[in-house]
């Protein structure tokens, strides 16, 4: 059995990397806003590719960033105008809600240009614009992974957020966080596996003692040897999914997949196995860059758009015959890299389980993420969550989302790890 560990955002800003689509446009208006206040603008007009201000003030208010831009010039008696469309939408998030989604607006935008089509509002404008924004955003992106690489891990908190998280990754399955099926798998296949030991007692041809040296073992034939057959399986469930499964059996995982939707490679802190006083051999791991990878322009180049092809409104947008409202979306990216494929190979392979590590589970991955939940290999989705205080965390949150990636509720119900038996790793 494997395990995927599917990283999104949330784990890059546990390590306090700015990586949030808000820290990105907060980074870039207090970038423009410098360059804005170079005493060569003071007076003048400025323009750019993303905004034209008329007459650039001489005095402004306290502070940084788009807020501070915007009410200095309306003080001034100054518009701001945009010529980058998208990025207005944009900025409507920030003084509202403090929150941004590009994907979402994207798409939301996107839909608007036809079913809502004017002279100003068409798709290869807002795809332009996009494209902006993602130029931008990578080389932000790479500038912050650059500097976690350079200081990681820097003091206490570091050393223990990866101690924990390394603890985790690494661990044994516990085999109560599986579906139904799952556990009547591994039922029959551990009962096969030492059928032939049993019987060879039964027909007094070897004792407990030379079944193996495995500890373990010979625990669980001692308890099941003086049973029939149908008793015989009901204990072997019973015992792994009890809180002293570890006395009676060890299941590791065979190979971990580090799965990550993010462009930085934070996970590489994390992908060399511990040693393991019982097996010689370390568990193998592999990663797959789902959304590219920075820098790489060649074979697994930056996917950014949308990805809910269940969206009710997604069939008409493919049936609109016009190739640029599918420029930016993601299952069509995915094929000009091989991630995708090597994705499929690995959740066909084997039985799986998977371990959320700061991803929200969000529509702009539900494709991909209901290809993930619904195969027929996937036993476990265990979600790690965000400690906010005392009272509050995420937990509630990530369930909700992730069960807008099924369409087969019983099979949610089965498969995700309910909250007591997971627990807050980020902070």
């Amino acid at each position: 059995m494997n395990r995927i560990i599917l990283i999104g955002n949330g784990f890059d800003l546990a390590h306090n990397i700015k990586t949030s689509y808000y820290h990105f446009l907060s980074y870039f208006w207090e970038e423009l806003q410098n360059k804005i206040q170079d005493n060569q603008f003071i007076g003048q007009r400025y323009e750019d590719d993303f905004i034209i201000i008329d007459k650039v003030p001489r005095n402004w208010l306290t502070g940084k960033g788009y807020i501070t831009i915007k009410k200095t010039l309306q003080d001034s008696h100054t518009a701001l105008r945009f010529k980058n469309k998208f990025l207005e939408n944009l900025c409507k998030g920030i003084e509202t809600l403090n929150w941004v989604d590009i994907e979402s607006d994207y798409y939301t935008l996107l839909k608007a240009c036809f079913q809502n089509p004017s002279p100003g509002n068409t798709i290869t404008k807002l795809n332009e614009d996009f494209l902006a924004i993602k130029e931008d955003l990578e080389l932000y992106l790479k500038m912050v992974e650059d500097d976690f690489i350079k200081k990681f891990p820097s003091n206490r908190d570091d050393i223990s957020l990866k101690r924990n998280i390394s603890e985790e990754i690494y661990s044994d399955f516990k085999l109560r966080d599986f579906s139904e099926t799952s556990i009547k798998k591994l039922t029959e296949q551990e009962y096969q596996r030492i059928l032939p030991t049993l019987k060879g007692i039964e027909e007094n041809q070897i004792t407990i003692q030379e079944v193996t040296d495995d500890i373990r073992e010979q625990r669980l034939v001692s308890i099941i040897v003086n049973l029939d057959d149908k008793d015989r399986r009901k204990k072997i469930r019973e015992l792994l999914v009890s809180s002293v499964s570890p006395n009676y059996f060890r299941f590791r995982p065979k190979e971990i997949l580090f799965l990550s939707f993010n462009y930085t490679s934070t996970e590489t802190e994390y992908n060399s196995a511990p040693t393991d006083d019982e097996y010689k051999e370390r568990i193998p791991t592999s990663t797959i860059h789902i959304h590219g990878e920075l820098g790489n322009k060649k074979d697994n180049k930056i996917i950014f758009g949308f990805g809910d092809e269940i969206d009710k409104d997604y069939k008409a947008i493919e049936d609109l015959d016009d190739n640029n409202y599918l420029e930016n979306i993601k299952s069509i990216k995915y094929l000009e890299s091989n991630s995708y494929k090597s994705l499929l190979e690995f959740i066909n392979s084997d039985d799986y389980q998977i371990f959320i590590f700061g991803h929200s589970c969000g529509i702009t991955d539900r494709t991909l993420l209901n290809t993930l939940f619904e195969n027929k290999n996937c036993g476990s989705i265990k979600p790690f969550y965000r400690h906010i205080d005392d009272n509050n965390d995420n937990f509630s949150d990530i369930i909700r989302n992730i069960t807008r990636n099924f369409t087969n509720k019983a099979s949610l119900r089965d498969r995700v790890v309910n909250k007591v038996f997971t627990r807050a790793i980020f902070k």
